[in-house]
């Protein structure tokens, strides 16, 4: 490693002949699409809505999508343990404890798993990205289910010239090898597009266990991943445009702990997924339709041991979803803009877990649809001063096709057809933005939001943190609703102070609750919508320009969410959500000297948060909070190769996300990269 750093330190110093000028910006309108569905700047949403650039991607020391979010206001995520973290989460507005309460898209598709709620940060190659929308609040009334907090929209590059592409090599601590390729183009004599893009990458991994805590099987955690896609698509004209993109995912993932197994307690993530789009207009009307299909093969080797005694089970689970939506836009007279559209989504687990030291073995399967219909009303008054937008949706949901059976008793006894169950949801958004001037506007807004229950929840049964729980199909969805103010103010030129409060309410939250039933002597455990929830918060972004050379950005979010109303457990009422941080402060400060070396650094501050011990029997730790920043040196060697180290976590601080694992410390990245 010290070699790594000596040699990049090196070519910074010893390179002085390669000067070249500063990217020069320009500032155009930001057309966002988010929000709204359509076409609008992002001064005129009547929300928060954020954005970040391909170029602000460059300057990050992100290795994962949900690095980059780190240092957006309002945002919690968790991966304590780096590039080896299994299931990342990025999370909005104080709903922290499951992503399933944020919607993540990726082009305006949804990819939050059916079975988990979870997303899978990892399979997306951050080369891949042109930009990141993020908007705060709920969104259920234009994208149905998930979005409670909001809506993180991940969009992907489209070619722009006739032949381009890069390939690099990145070498970094804990013996870490990659590299990334991407190869597109356009034909200039036809509307024709392609893009082929890839990433390898190889991780030894450190010691995630503390101290105290390890055995004689205690390991290295380990990453191994291979990332691919393809898209190709036609132009018809500036406006008719038709896609079609294949992803594929493929990796191995080491949790810490190996007895006999040959890479010891591990998990596979493998995905294929594809995307069909076709967006299209006539005069002054748009409208696009998007299908989709993916499935992610999981798989997981555990083992245990007990004093003589030797335990392996193999799961294997295929996860599909699938789907498709569209949508129609139609200017009314010159103040209104009338959207309407459908979705249905169907998501599927057939999952089995096999004992390789039994004959026993475990199967659950369940399906669950969901259709939902839409309509939007924009309305501009006011010499286009005032912006309101009103939406709702309604949402229609059916579990069905369950099934579990297992070998083992006492499990034995929940055996059969799991009952079907349907409900519906109606999801309301109003919402307005006044410009006084270019300098100053304000908005309000009130929606609702809903996430249904997870296919794991419905039609799975078994042991979960040491305690019995059985599938509980009849449950209904989260709701909250939510209200918000805000403003975005400049007070001198090239400094902009955006502010927002918001108050919240949820409904129907799931926790476990005994059954007042057991198996085998010992109690019985399911979800139930039983809880209500509070949460309110602050938020205030400041960004400023120095220069077109030095910019700085700072952020403070202030979150309080705890459980109102707990029946079954009245002395949780009071308690907070897990995983939410009352404060977090992020920073991010941008030099850029291309005659010498670009620098990029971001602070980050997080107070204490709760997180499990048991979810079940609802105990909870508290975790300190800790500073970690990050930093990018990166520089131009000729015109077609560039340098770049990432260090995240400069200061090695090991702080901890859960209760059981620490983060790797710090984490030191080289990338060469050559761009033709």
């Amino acid at each position: 490693m010290k070699s790594l750093l000596y040699f990049v330190f090196l070519v910074f110093l010893l390179n002085p002949l390669h000067t070249f000028a500063a990217d020069k910006e320009v500032k155009l309108e930001e057309i966002v699409v988010t929000a709204t569905k359509t076409e609008r700047s992002i001064d005129e949403v009547p929300g928060r809505v954020e954005v970040i650039t391909k170029e602000d991607i460059q300057k990050t020391a992100a290795q994962k999508v949900d690095d980059i979010l780190q240092n957006i206001a309002g945002i919690n995520v968790i991966r304590g343990s780096g590039i080896y973290t299994m299931t990342a989460t990025a999370t909005l507005r104080g709903l922290s404890n499951e992503q399933a309460r944020t919607l993540v898209l990726l082009d305006g598709i949804p990819i939050n798993k059916s079975d988990t709620g979870d997303v899978n940060f990892n399979r997306i190659n951050i080369d891949d990205i042109e930009r990141i929308e993020i908007f705060k609040g709920p969104a259920s009334s234009l994208y149905g289910n998930n979005a409670m907090g909001g809506v993180i929209n991940i969009i992907t590059k489209k070619p722009a010239k006739p032949f381009e592409g890069s390939v690099s090599g990145l070498i970094g601590s804990q013996k870490t090898f990659g590299g990334d390729f991407n190869l597109s183009g356009r034909m200039l004599d036809s509307g024709f597009f392609y893009r082929l893009s890839g990433r390898y990458l190889d991780s030894d991994g450190y010691l995630s266990t503390p101290s105290d805590k390890r055995t004689a099987f205690t390991v290295k955690r380990f990453a191994q991943e291979l990332t691919g896609s393809a898209s190709i698509g036609y132009d018809f004209d500036k406006i008719n445009s038709l896609t079609f993109k294949a992803d594929y995912y493929n990796d191995k993932r080491g949790e810490g702990v190996k007895i006999k197994a040959d890479d010891g307690v591990h998990r596979h993530f493998d995905t294929n997924a594809y995307i069909l789009k076709y967006q299209g207009g006539t005069g002054d009307i748009r409208w696009q339709a998007k299908g989709f299909y993916s499935l992610e093969n999981y798989r997981r080797i555990s083992e245990r041991q007990s004093g003589t005694t030797y335990t392996r089970f193999d799961v294997d689970s295929d996860r599909k979803d699938m789907g498709a939506d569209f949508s129609v836009s139609i200017p009314i007279g010159i103040r209104n803009i009338l959207t309407f559209g459908g979705d249905l989504r169907d998501g599927s687990v057939d999952a089995i877990d096999e004992y390789k030291t039994s004959t026993d073995r475990v199967i659950n399967k369940g399906k669950l649809s969901l259709y939902g219909i839409w309509v939007q009303d924009e309305l501009s008054l006011m010499d286009n001063k005032l912006q309101i937008i009103g939406s709702i949706r309604y949402d229609y949901a059916r579990f069905h096709d369950g099934s579990f059976n297992s070998t083992i008793a006492p499990f034995s006894q929940l055996n059969g057809v799991i009952q079907s169950n349907n409900w519906s949801s109606i999801s309301p958004k109003i919402s307005a933005r006044y410009i006084f001037t270019k300098e100053l506007s304000t908005y309000a807004s009130y929606g609702r939001g809903f996430r249904a229950s997870i296919l794991d929840d419905l039609c799975r049964s078994g042991i979960m943190w040491g305690l019995y729980k059985e599938a509980n199909p009849n449950l209904k969805p989260e709701k909250i609703d939510s209200f918000e103010i805000g403003m975005d103010y400049k007070p001198i030129e090239k400094l902009v102070i955006s502010p927002s409060l918001y108050y919240s309410k949820g409904t129907d939250f799931l926790y476990y609750v005994p059954t007042g039933n057991s198996l085998a002597g010992r109690p019985l455990y399911r979800r139930e919508n039983v809880g209500e929830v509070i949460s309110y918060g602050a938020e205030i972004t400041s960004k400023y320009s120095v220069s077109d050379r030095l910019k700085l950005s700072l952020n403070y979010t202030y979150s309080h969410a705890e459980i109102e109303s707990f029946p079954q457990m009245p002395s949780l009422e009071g308690t907070r959500l897990t995983k939410n941080p009352k404060h977090q402060i992020k920073g991010d400060l941008t030099w850029l000297n291309p005659s010498y070396v670009n620098i990029s650094i971001s602070p980050r501050y997080k107070s204490s948060q709760m997180v499990y011990t048991n979810e079940i029997r609802q105990t909870i730790a508290k975790l300190s909070g800790y500073f970690t920043m990050d930093l990018k040196a990166w520089r131009q060697l000729t015109k077609d190769l560039s340098l770049s180290v990432n260090a995240q976590n400069v200061f090695n601080k090991r702080y901890t996300e859960s209760a059981d694992e620490l983060s790797p410390g710090v984490v030191i990245m080289g990338q060469l990269k050559y761009t033709f």
